[in-house]
């Protein structure tokens, strides 16, 4: 047993620890080229490592290299001493689909040129063209396409990887994937006008009826939107629901993209297979994802405050271009809630603002299905500030869902202690009944029996006693 002198490396005569282990089932080799040693790499080469040895995930010491950083020596090396270029993962990845992920595109030549199957596909059905599309690596997807990726292979629920770059925002790389298909293009054989082809029926759906231009109205990028739109994308094609592109471009408050699409002719009022508008989407755009992007609610409150304001701002934006465009906020899904409904809901101050000033500052509920009105879904929330605005417009402090419970009956129930201030303020009754338990707002702040709920017991016990003084 002995250390060699370039690398320290333990050996023995019968190589018995040069494949050892680590917990993650990764070898000395892995790590190596992990970390781009390649002169490393080259000496456990010569005392026999494995190069084709799996970790616990399936992935090779050539995964590695294909995605490492300074990896390319490495790679070179393992494949000249015969790594297996299409060795899969656990999940499918090949060395290549490692390439694609980091935009290692000099390593992806190589791959290729020493056999690299190019349409080799993941336990998703994605190829490595999937994968540089969604993560925006234009020169990897140069390289695919030159070498014969076929860009017409459908992938993740049958999208084609022009669907994943439009989704992600990769504006360079739809115009390449278009570019690629130009000499399918019969228009362009017979025409001096520059149009671009993707190679395949552009408006062609996914497994939930989603063409590329849904997807690039849903990832925001208005330049997708018109490479798609001059490829011939139809903006008045809909998905299995029924939604068109206007209403994933206002679902995720996309101004620009709104304003694209309605500009070129989209229906404003358009309604899905639940009668829903591009309006009720805006007024609905889900505020609380910033949560997820910005990690624990509590230790960066000030940044989610700023997310959640801004996000309140595009949304308003949005709504109110489309009303300016005659959207129409009286519209009712097929449940009986219009937009104000949906802002109320979703907590959009702003927006019911705005929605309440273009809707006469008011709103009838007695001629609605809903089985809720706007008032219930703010309270239900916790949405105390579109509660607020609410409160302002409202005659009817006590109106009754189809269980005749009240705002302040459900507000209380769920322990949303300023919003049962803020009705109690306004003069909504404590003592109205519900329809089947015949509980009274009193009642519902006993259950669940939770901290909070005392905060709003005793607001309700003071508003008992103040009737009585």
């Amino acid at each position: 047993m002995h250390l060699t002198r370039r690398t320290g490396v333990l050996c023995t005569g019968q190589h018995t620890w040069i494949d050892e282990i680590n917990v993650y089932g990764n070898t000395a080799l892995h790590i190596a080229c992990y970390n781009g040693q390649d002169a490393v790499v080259n000496e456990l080469i010569d005392y026999g490592a494995n190069v084709n040895q799996p970790n616990n995930n399936g992935f090779t010491p050539l995964h590695f290299a294909a995605a490492s950083t300074h990896g390319a020596l490495c790679l070179e090396l393992l494949v000249n001493n015969g790594a297996d270029v299409n060795i899969q993962s656990k999940d499918g990845k090949s060395p290549l689909h490692m390439t694609a992920v980091h935009g290692r595109f000099t390593r992806s030549q190589t791959l290729i040129q020493n056999g690299g199957e190019i349409d080799c596909v993941d336990k998703d059905g994605n190829t490595p063209l999937h994968v540089a599309a969604r993560y925006g690596h234009e020169l990897l997807i140069n390289t695919l396409i030159t070498s014969g990726a076929d860009t017409a292979k459908c992938g993740i629920h049958s999208m084609f990887p022009l669907h994943l770059a439009a989704l992600n925002a990769h504006s360079d790389c739809c115009r390449k994937l278009l570019s690629s298909g130009q000499k399918y293009s019969i228009v362009s054989l017979f025409s001096n006008e520059h149009v671009l082809s993707a190679g395949f029926e552009i408006d062609t759906p996914d497994k939930f009826g989603r063409t590329c231009l849904h997807a690039a109205a849903a990832g925001g990028n208005v330049e997708c939107i018109k490479l798609l739109q001059s490829s011939g994308a139809d903006f008045h094609k809909k998905d299995k629901c029924g939604r068109t592109p206007l209403h994933y471009a206002a679902a995720n408050c996309h101004f620009h993209c709104i304003e694209t699409l309605v500009t070129t002719g989209a229906n404003v009022n358009e309604t899905d297979d639940w009668g829903r508008t591009a309006l009720h989407y805006a007024a609905a755009s889900d505020m609380d994802r910033n949560k997820t992007i910005l990690g624990n609610a509590h230790e960066n409150s000030e940044e989610l405050e700023r997310a959640r304001e801004l996000k309140e701002k595009e949304a308003t934006l949005c709504l109110e271009f489309l009303l300016q465009n005659d959207a129409n906020p009286s519209i009712r899904d097929k449940e009986g809630y219009n937009s104000i409904h949906y802002a109320a809901a979703y907590g959009h101050r702003q927006c019911l603002e705005l929605l309440l000033e273009r809707t006469n500052s008011g709103f009838e509920e007695s001629d609605s299905g809903a089985t809720k009105s706007p008032l219930h879904l703010a309270a239900y929330n916790g949405h105390h500030q579109a509660l607020e605005v609410l409160l302002q417009s409202l005659v009817d402090l006590d109106i009754r869902d189809e269980k005749g419970r009240t705002a302040l009956d459900l507000a209380a129930f769920k322990g949303h202690t300023e919003c049962v201030e803020a009705l109690i303020n306004q003069g909504a009754s404590i003592f109205v009944k519900d329809n089947v338990t015949k509980r009274t707002p009193l009642h519902a702040s006993e259950f669940p029996p939770e901290i909070h709920k005392w905060n709003v017991l005793n607001a309700m016990v003071y508003k008992m006693c103040t009737l009585f003084l």
